[in-house]
């Protein structure tokens, strides 16, 4: 044997060696934490998102790991990636302490680590003020942020459901609208020694270049905008996504009112002559569902594919039906009165709708409902009268509904954001003139 063809083996076991030093290393090297976010959750007030370097023991996270103040959850999923999930029927009482550890499948352990979190949503307010509209954030000390400046008039708000930002379309006194996004920056998961903090509103960024007649906002819980838009009265129109990575994909499907996009992401709801179509979104294989009959989209459930829908009779009663995959549309209520408004827990176990008998001056009454249409309270709103247009909002997190409402007592001034305790259907009215009051989610 040579010595060029030593020095070749010699070089060939000395990488070898050190691929095999490397790979022990590697393997007694100790678990980390890859990613940890927010997640939008399913059937439970909140959720975490957590992704490892290796797999884990999710029965070392379960031991290991504790929640403070000790609210009740569970993991979900094998290995890696994993998601924390708090059971459904908690209130949260304010941010919560994560202490996060456990093993990984070879007994190596996590780092312990603290981290803190907010997941309770945020209260937003379309405000009058001198000279216009202006919308304001409540801070978690309950006093008001301006976050935008003041405009004759704010037609539309649509927080984007990842909660890093809003869509606003203000109108001045010509009619004329403009579209605009408002990004902000919200800490509301933080490794300690960091400390949670109120959103900041970043730079106003216009949306639209020429003036708009009108538009309709949809946000999913990714973060896309939906926005059908005109710019004269015989302008058909356009359909436009946006998605939250950049970018915008226009949209060809006609439509014959507001499109709405899924909440999951991957789809929108288009009503048509012919009744409400899902179609899936551009870049998906084409698909067309079709739900025939005088229907619109009331609401959507937490739980993917659920939603509220109000189908108008040739009798002019109307009645409410929960959606679910492939299986036909359930009646919860029927009746002459109008839905104004409706929200539901989870699948529709807990429906909660608004209806108001015109006839007899425009009464309005809250019923909840189960998921059988089975009602288990009703309350009179006596002495309010739901602002036109306001939904019907249900966070989780507090176990509240949310609802803008205008006293009757005093009708000439603003309406206020009012509070309902969902099991119990008590009213807390927040002591703040609004014209309309939206949840912005944790981001």
């Amino acid at each position: 044997m040579n010595q060029a063809t030593k020095r070749v083996l010699l070089l060939l076991a000395g990488g070898l060696g050190l691929a095999a030093l490397q790979q022990q290393l590697l393997l007694r090297r100790p678990p980390r934490l890859l990613e940890l976010q927010a997640s939008s959750a399913s059937s439970g007030p909140a959720a975490l998102d957590l992704r490892f370097s290796r797999p884990m023991l999710r029965a070392s996270l379960e031991r290991d790991s504790a929640l403070k103040p000790p609210l009740a959850w569970r993991w979900l999923g094998e290995g890696n990636p994993l998601r924390l999930l708090l059971r459904p029927g908690q209130t949260i009482p304010g941010p919560l302490t994560l202490l996060l550890a456990g093993v990984d499948r070879r007994n190596l352990p996590l780092p312990r680590q603290r981290w803190r979190w907010d997941p309770r949503p945020r209260l937003l307010a379309v405000v009058p003020v001198p000279g216009g509209e202006q919308l304001q954030l409540q801070r978690r000390d309950g006093s008001w942020q301006p976050l935008t400046p003041v405009w004759p008039q704010l037609a539309q708000v649509m927080p984007l459901g990842n909660g890093s930002g809003v869509a606003l379309l203000s109108g001045n006194d010509q009619g004329s609208h403009q579209l605009w996004l408002l990004p902000l920056q919200q800490r509301n998961l933080v490794r300690a020694p960091q400390t949670l903090s109120e959103p900041r509103p970043g730079q106003l960024q216009p949306l639209s270049s020429a003036p708009l007649l009108f538009a309709h906002l949809s946000s999913n819980q990714r973060g896309d905008l939906l926005v059908q838009s005109a710019t004269a009265a015989l302008d058909p129109g356009s359909t436009v996504l946006r998605r939250v990575q950049g970018g915008e994909v226009a949209i060809p499907q006609s439509a014959t009112g507001p499109m709405q996009l899924l909440p999951e992401g991957g789809g929108l709801v288009v009503p048509e002559l012919e009744g409400l179509t899902l179609h899936n979104l551009p870049g998906q294989p084409s698909r067309r569902q079709v739900l025939p009959g005088s229907r619109e989209l009331s609401s959507f459930c937490p739980v993917s594919g659920r939603a509220l829908l109000v189908r108008h009779w040739p009798d002019y009663r109307r009645s409410l039906e929960l959606v679910e995959p492939g299986q036909p549309p359930r009646q919860l209520w029927i009746g002459g009165e109008a839905v104004l408004a409706s929200a539901c827990d989870r699948g529709g176990e807990r429906v909660w709708l608004v209806v108001s008998d015109w006839a007899r001056g425009s009464h309005p009454q809250l019923l909840a409902l189960d998921r059988r249409g089975q009602l288990l309270q009703q309350r009179p709103l006596t002495g309010w009268e739901v602002e036109p247009g306001a939904p019907l909002l249900f966070d989780p997190s507090s176990q509240q509904l949310l609802l803008t409402l205008r006293s009757r007592a005093r009708a000439t001034e603003a309406a206020q954001p009012v509070l309902i305790e969902a099991t119990t259907l008590e009213l807390r009215p927040q002591a703040k003139p609004v014209r309309l009051a939206l949840w912005l989610a944790a981001g």
